[in-house]
């Protein structure tokens, strides 16, 4: 089964050193013809919809051989 994930790594606070806290969301089921450009106008969307600021945003595809 060939799936299409996109994890979002944000940033949840600092710890006592001045590091970044992280944490991370997982958004299952794009479709598998979504291109990257997309994935990126949704994870901003859904950016400005949360009240921690994203770090990172991935890619995941898993394929069957």
């Amino acid at each position: 089964m060939d799936r299409k994930r996109m994890r979002l790594q944000v940033v949840t606070g600092m710890d006592p050193d001045g590091n970044e806290i992280l944490r991370s969301r997982t958004i299952s089921n794009l479709k598998l013809e979504a291109q990257d450009q997309n994935i990126d106008i949704v994870a901003s969307a859904l950016g400005s919809l949360i009240a921690t600021p994203i770090k990172k945003v991935i890619r995941i595809e898993e394929v069957v051989l």
